[in-house]
């Protein structure tokens, strides 16, 4: 929570969405539009369902990757931070799978981390 000189600090779930980038796209046209005089930093946590088979991440990950860092680059006072989420999404009324709880716990370690001074 921002205050007392702490930043902003937003986390994007990517679950299963089919253009990640747009989130991110969306989420700094509204920072630049407004006029925040605190430091943001924005971490966009993806599941593994950006993963590929093959080794590497989709290119949905990527191009928002891409669209995070250079936006981060060019306005003042924001950064950007890609985490993986180590889940396996299920497909609508699926259940979760086990181990979820303490990749979420994982998670919010690495996020606390990235953000702190």
């Amino acid at each position: 929570m921002a205050g007392d000189g702490d930043p902003l600090v937003l986390v994007e779930l990517e679950w299963r969405r089919a253009d990640p980038s747009n989130n991110t796209v969306k989420l700094f046209r509204h920072l630049v539009e407004d006029d925040l005089a605190e430091e943001v930093r924005l971490v966009q946590l993806f599941t593994r369902y950006y993963e590929l088979q093959s080794g590497g991440v989709s290119s949905k990950r990527a191009n928002a990757e891409f669209v995070g860092e250079r936006i981060a680059a060019t306005v003042d006072g924001v950064a950007y931070a890609p985490l993986t989420l180590e889940v396996d999404p299920p497909k609508r009324g699926g259940e979760r799978r086990d181990g979820w709880r303490a990749a979420i716990e994982w998670a919010a370690d690495r996020i606390e981390a990235r953000v702190r001074p």
